[in-house]
Formats: structure tokens, C-alpha cells, sequence
């Protein structure tokens, strides 16, 4: 496969784009083929720029996506991807079009694990970090509905095979690499989990005070 002509690595790879869904397995599919032709990756890099700027704006995440796959085994795309993967994310929230609004909580997301797992140089990081805080709307801007739930379904999807992967570990691995895996998938803690935490007190206030009445009847 390291073999195969560019204009025809080019146009399997264009069409693959063409076809590439947030679904986990299409993402596999496409970034499989990447990572068996890194030798030609400035020339696929040319035909995911091309098809950047003419598919819609909400799809574009899933670029975002595929090369967040490439990017968990392969060095060989890293350099040439950390040094366009800002301008990529410009595209995909792009704030002059509400329909980048959809974009903006996935991509944020990657953003923060890329920043825990050190996948970029921290300027790199900071310079997406600050274009999405600039950002304020964060709806589903010109989405139907029918692609809203295909999107959380798709994100549950990639949810799923994450948590199936964790559990995957390396026959050789150091006593100490889980936990890191574990450590870096943590995200900060935030409102959303006070909220939770306040939640699910409240239902065990409740179900204390069933069970206190049931007990003195």
C-alpha cells in the first residue's frame, strides 16, 4: 500500500472523504488508510484541505474526528497535522456561520484532550482554546432535527469504543500506564457536576424519607 501512486492514493482517499460520517466505523476506515500511506501524507493532506472548504459546515467536524483517530498511532502525521490542526478547527467553528455553532462542544472536547495528553505544543492549544471561548453561541445552528439525533448517536457510538479500548492494555505495558490512561481521560471538575452531585443527594434525601415512613407505618 506505501506504494500506491498519489493521484490514485488521492482520489481513493477524496472519495473515502466524501463518505465519512461521524460514526466510528467510517472514522476507523479513513484513518486506517492514512496512517497505511503516511508516506504520501502531505499529498492526502492536500485532498482533506481541499475538501474542507467545500463541504458543509457541520460535517467538517468530522475531519476533526478522523484526524484525532490518526493521531493515536501515528508520529509521522503529527508534526504536519499539528501545524495546520488550528486553522482546521477555524474551519470547523467557523464564527461568521451559526452553523459552526454545532461544532463547537465536540471540537472543544478534543481540544481538552489533546491538552491533557500533550498531543500539541501548548501554543498550538492555547490558540484553538481562545478561538472557541470567542465563541458564544453554542446551539445546533442550522441542523434538522434527524442530523441532531444521528450526531448523538454517533457520539454515543464513539463513547462506547472508547470505554471498550480502555479496557484493551498492553501485554508489556508498565504497572503505572493504566492509571495515566484513567488520569488523563478525567476532565475538570466543573458546574455540571455540582449539579449532579446535588441531584443525586436529593434522591437519596427521598428515598431515606420513603423508607423512614415505611418503617414507622
Amino acid at each position: 500500500m506505501d506504494d500506491m501512486d498519489p493521484f490514485e492514493a488521492r482520489l481513493l482517499f477524496g472519495n473515502m472523504l466524501d463518505n465519512l460520517t461521524g460514526a466510528q466505523p467510517t472514522i476507523d476506515r479513513v484513518s486506517s488508510f492514512a496512517l497505511k500511506n503516511a508516506s504520501l501524507a502531505e499529498d492526502l493532506f492536500e485532498c482533506i484541505n481541499e475538501k474542507l472548504t467545500k463541504m458543509p459546515v457541520p460535517p467538517r467536524l468530522n475531519i476533526l474526528l478522523m484526524l484525532d483517530a490518526i493521531l493515536k498511532h501515528s508520529t509521522t502525521w503529527s508534526s504536519l497535522i499539528e501545524r495546520n490542526i488550528a486553522r482546521i478547527v477555524a474551519h470547523t467553528t467557523p464564527k461568521d456561520d451559526p452553523r459552526g455553532d454545532s461544532n463547537v462542544v465536540q471540537t472543544q472536547k478534543l481540544v481538552d484532550g489533546w491538552r491533557r495528553k500533550h498531543t500539541f505544543q501548548k501554543h498550538v492549544v492555547d490558540e484553538m482554546d481562545e478561538r472557541l471561548a470567542a465563541r458564544k453561541s453554542l446551539g445546533e445552528g442550522g441542523m434538522r432535527h434527524q442530523d441532531i439525533l444521528k450526531r448523538i448517536e454517533e457520539d454515543r457510538e464513539r463513547h462506547k469504543r472508547h470505554k471498550e479500548d480502555v479496557w484493551i492494555r498492553k501485554p508489556n505495558e508498565e504497572p503505572l500506564d493504566e492509571l495515566r490512561v484513567y488520569w488523563d481521560s478525567v476532565s475538570e471538575f466543573n458546574d455540571a457536576d455540582w449539579m449532579e452531585i446535588e441531584a443525586e443527594n436529593a434522591e437519596f434525601r427521598k428515598e431515606c424519607q420513603i423508607s423512614a415512613l415505611e418503617h414507622s407505618s
